[in-house]
């Protein structure tokens, strides 16, 4: 019989970010939806490089499935990226307006065909989901790396129970930007929170 090699995993920083009509409104002109998330797609590509990120994927709705090395770069990329769309929004009228949002975590993934699976994905998905218009929302690990580097600490938001995962995951908001300080992974104490549960090499 032949047993086959388990999938290598890798530990990364996976983040879904989302992009919705304006709030309380839908979409009534498929130009403009169009038109907006060619935009947004335009903005996420530009600010990906200075952060060491990687496009894995579309999704739909103008959305984006992103990877980065560590918590720290996705979460400065993901700041950057809601300034930009902050500052964007100040300058058009209400209907041109893009409502976003990110959810980040931190974990072992698998990659396959140039995408990425396991539980590692499935948390960042969940996470993004809860996410409130205009907000960023991470994992325990992902507060772990940028702890002492934002001008105001994560904001605890509580456990919550998430579809499809096995035990109650802590969830922190991101409100303040990265302070300028030099390049430095809390990658020990990642790993220990990463300890505390085992993560399955399947998507």
């Amino acid at each position: 019989m032949v047993v086959e090699a388990p999938e290598p995993r890798k530990l990364s920083a996976i983040m879904f970010t989302d992009m919705e009509a304006p709030a309380g409104q839908r979409w009534r002109d498929d130009c403009l939806q169009q038109a907006l998330h060619d935009e947004h797609g335009r903005l996420v590509r530009d600010l990906l490089p200075r952060h060491g990120g990687r496009e894995v994927k579309r999704m739909e709705e103008g959305g984006f499935l992103l990877e980065f090395d560590a918590g720290l770069s996705a979460v400065s990329f993901a700041l950057e990226w809601r300034a930009a769309v902050d500052a964007r929004n100040r300058s058009v009228p209400g209907e041109r307006r893009m409502s976003v949002r990110a959810g980040a975590h931190l974990g072992l993934v698998v990659h396959r065909d140039g995408d990425v699976f396991g539980e590692g994905v499935n948390l960042a998905a969940r996470i993004e989901s809860l996410a409130r218009p205009g907000t960023v929302y991470v994992s325990e690990t992902v507060a772990a790396q940028v702890e002492g580097r934002l001008k105001a600490p994560p904001v605890r938001l509580g456990r919550n129970e998430l579809k499809n995962i096995k035990l109650p995951v802590a969830v922190f908001r991101i409100d303040a930007p990265v302070e300028p300080r030099g390049e430095g992974a809390l990658m020990a104490r990642v790993r220990s929170l990463l300890g505390r549960r085992r993560v399955p090499a399947g998507g």
